[in-house]
């Protein structure tokens, strides 16, 4: 872009090209963005956008005066250039003119800008002797001007002399009325329409508004050497979303490859003992055969027949024990194979949650630098648009213009006020571990290692009814507000102070609320009354649902949730309904899940990899069905006369099943006990009694360990018991 400060012979033809009608500019006009077009090419438009009009090349919308594009501010800068383009061709193509005081014809030696004619070499040098004319001379461009080719339009700028009055155009105006939008005056003007209006000088006017605009043009100035420094933090910010991503799936492949070389290793072993059995019991049996058939020789002919039927029962014997042995094996090699595919399946999981986070974050960080590019680019053509107004010397054009830049300025400071948008997390990586159920038996403490006291919730008699917790840490707590038809959505932190916390209006009388994690920062929410179930996002607060009443057409009351993010799937129960309802991401309903006729109306559900635990309290039982409803086995209750009521389930990263089993609604404090299963088989692994207060349970890793959340139905209490390898 040309500044004032360029030579005008170094200005290409180009520049002066309407990029509309790549014609030279043709009373050329300036849009908000400092962008140039033919006043003509503005209105064609203009017409063509239906009375809208966005700038071609930035696409930023601009007013549309009441007279169109006559209505906008005249572009000064480009106006300038041209005059003296058309005045340096006339020159140097030797035309003819009139001149303006001998009117003789012939060719110029000068051009008066303060008569706006050519002048003859005669008239020229009347122009610089006589007195009279003494004021002219500064406003006179010659041709020896033209042909120094050093030029610049800062020179052209103090040849051109100030407006004349519109009122009284016989006189130069020296002043400015602010009151009517800085409109050039004369003295004359201010003892007539102008006398009582804010009047000032031309000249000291310009000089305050110029110092304004240089001030803003240093600070502008500053604003874009600070964006082009966080776009390029940016970039390498990107650079760094692939690296830390390729890094976790190496490590998942790293991870996942070494399990399965365990596996294929332990099938080996398994196939090796099974054939080694195999041989050991032929070789027994075979023994024991020759040994008594030598024994029954001499007898063979009195007793063929008890031969016959030895023979034979030693042959299903033998079969039987080879038959139990292949049973064993085959159980064996059925696990393993179960394990492989788990892994297998894991691996597939976690490679895709990786690669659609890191499409997500790289989306995002790339619409940050197009964003970021953009506002340089607009900043830049302020910056220098400003700065043709500093160093020209006509002061109306300081007057004119300098508010509209520094008013300009303004959006595109503030940009860098609040934090670039959207890359606060765009490290962060969804933690994808493999389930591999290596550590079976795990040791629940015998007391808790943390007890987080919530004040909000103690001091307003809240309830606690679901506790969820995401991979990071953060912990959901919901439930029913005492005295109110709402319910609470908590984000807790673990000294006890909530960081957010939504209520949910309109819930009934009896306002329970359950909460599992869902994805991302999304927790899924169910509220009791006609099963409202909605998505609450613990990082901006946002919460919306839907009517699971209205879309079944039936009056339910949710009673439990369970979600499974990596496929979409928000499960519901419902008080005395033996029917799952799957719901997804955008909480459509998508499929339903008939239950086995033995669970009359599920309690508390978890989901784990296609398996649901289910707690009945009608039979006091815990049930693990598939995706279909089909039954899969009944879990082992506890050794326990008192605590036979399943209350809460919930599932861990080591492939465990945790049921939290309590008594018959007694006393709020009581004896409970916490089993663990293999999620596998159902098999029960260990027991542990506790004292808690009835309520729900999850798992949530706190400081890098895995641990139990046991939070209390009444007085704002949530207990946290530690995890630990039983050896």
């Amino acid at each position: 872009m040309a500044t004032a400060a360029t030579i005008l012979d170094d200005i290409d033809d180009k520049f002066c090209q309407c990029c509309l009608c790549f014609e030279q500019y043709e009373d050329p006009r300036q849009l908000p963005c400092f962008h140039r077009y033919c006043s003509k090419c503005l209105d064609k438009e203009i017409k063509r956008n239906r009375g809208d009009l966005k700038c071609p090349l930035c696409q930023q919308e601009a007013e549309v005066p009441e007279d169109g594009a006559q209505g906008l501010k005249k572009d000064f800068f480009m106006n300038e250039i041209i005059e003296f383009l058309d005045i340096k061709k006339s020159f140097q193509d030797e035309e003819t003119h009139e001149c303006g005081d001998c009117s003789k014809i012939g060719k110029a030696r000068s051009y008066c800008f303060k008569c706006s004619e050519f002048l003859c070499d005669g008239c020229h040098e009347y122009h610089m002797t006589k007195k009279s004319l003494k004021e002219h001379r500064p406003y006179l461009l010659t041709l020896k001007d033209v042909k120094s080719k050093n030029l610049t339009l800062q020179k052209l700028s103090s040849l051109k002399q100030a407006p004349m009055c519109k009122t009284h155009p016989d006189d130069v105006s020296r002043l400015c009325c602010k009151t009517c939008e800085n409109m050039p005056v004369c003295n004359a003007c201010t003892y007539g329409g102008h006398k009582s209006h804010e009047i000032e000088d031309a000249t000291s006017l310009a000089t305050v508004k110029r110092e304004d605009l240089r001030n803003r043009l240093a600070i502008l100035t500053e604003s874009k050497d600070k964006m082009k420094q966080e776009v390029e933090e940016t970039l390498q910010l990107q650079k760094n979303v692939v690296a830390t991503a390729d890094t976790e799936i190496t490590k998942l492949d790293h991870d996942a490859g070494k399990e399965l070389n365990e596996i294929g290793r332990a099938l080996e072993t398994v196939s090796e003992e099974r054939s080694n059995a195999s041989r050991q019991i032929r070789d027994k049996w075979e023994g024991e055969r020759e040994r008594r058939q030598q024994t029954l020789e001499e007898r063979i002919k009195r007793i063929r027949k008890e031969h016959e039927e030895m023979e034979q029962k030693f042959e299903n014997d033998m079969n039987t024990n080879v038959r139990k042995s292949n049973e064993t094996y085959n159980k064996k090699e059925s696990k393993l194979f179960g394990k492989q595919e788990n892994v297998e399946r894991q691996l597939r999981e976690g490679k895709g949650l990786i690669s659609q986070a890191k499409g997500s974050k790289l989306g995002k960080t790339e619409s940050a630098i197009v964003n970021g590019k953009s506002t340089i680019e607009r900043m830049q053509n302020l910056i220098e648009t400003g700065s043709n107004i500093l160093v020209s010397e006509n002061n109306w054009t300081a007057i004119q213009n300098a508010d509209r830049v520094c008013a300009a300025s303004e959006p595109l400071i503030r940009v860098l006020e609040g934090e670039f948008p959207g890359l606060d997390k765009v490290l962060e990586y969804p933690q994808v571990r493999l389930s591999l159920g290596r550590a079976e038996k795990m040791k629940v403490s015998d007391k808790p290692v943390m007890e987080i006291a919530i004040e909000d919730i103690k001091r307003k008699d809240w309830f606690i009814d679901g506790v969820a917790a995401a991979p990071d840490g953060t912990v959901v707590i919901t439930g029913g507000a005492r005295g109110q038809k709402q319910a609470h959505i908590s984000v807790i932190k673990l000294d006890g102070k909530i960081s957010k916390q939504k209520l949910i209006d309109n819930i009934g009388s009896f306002p329970y609320c359950f909460c599992a994690y869902f994805r991302d920062d999304e927790f899924a929410i169910a509220a009791r009354y006609n099963a409202t179930v909605g998505l609450y996002n613990a990082n901006n607060d946002s919460y919306h649902s839907t009517d699971l009443s209205k879309v079944i057409n039936k009056v339910v009351n949710a009673w439990c949730i369970t979600a499974d993010g990596s496929n979409d799937q928000i499960i519901v129960g419902c008080l005395n309904d033996p029917v799952l309802y799957v719901l997804n991401g955008k909480l459509q309903l998508t499929r339903t899940i008939n239950l086995p006729k033995i669970i009359k109306s599920p309690g508390g559900i978890v989901v784990n990899n296609g398996t649901i635990f289910i707690c009945c309290e009608s039979s006091g039982s815990v049930y693990a069905v598939n995706m279909e409803g089909g039954l899969l086995h009944e879990l082992p209750k506890p050794d326990s006369t008192n605590c036979t009521l399943p209350f809460s389930v919930c599932t861990s990263n080591n492939g465990s099943v945790y049921v939290l089993w309590s008594e018959r609604y007694t006393t709020p404090v009581q004896d409970c006990v916490i089993t663990q299963y293999n999620s596998d088989d159902g098999s029960l692994l260990t027991t542990k009694p506790v004292r808690a207060v009835q309520g729900w349970m999850a798992a949530a890793v706190i400081d890098g360990a895995e641990k139990l959340l046991l939070p209390s139905w009444v007085g704002g209490m949530l207990r946290v018991y530690g995890l630990e390898e039983d050896q």
